[in-house]
């Protein structure tokens, strides 16, 4: 299907992969497309890309060391 009707929203995960994002894209990274000549890409970096904050209260960890002091 076309993109061009989901401009401005946020694509699937499934179409971003297919356009080549990651799925923890972050939005920061869109910034910086215009050192490597590569704007035409910045709508659909937008539309894959997580806030940095969002991005924070989904991290998964592998797993965790406990330490206890004193």
């Amino acid at each position: 299907a076309p993109a061009g009707s989901a401009f401005g929203a946020e694509f699937s995960s499934e179409a971003c992969r297919e356009l080549g994002f990651s799925s923890n894209l972050l939005c920061s990274s869109c910034d910086l497309l215009g050192q490597f000549n590569l704007l035409q890409l910045d709508p659909d970096c937008r539309g894959c890309c997580q806030e940095e904050a969002q991005f924070e209260t989904k991290k998964l960890y592998a797993g965790a060391i406990l330490e206890v002091c004193g």
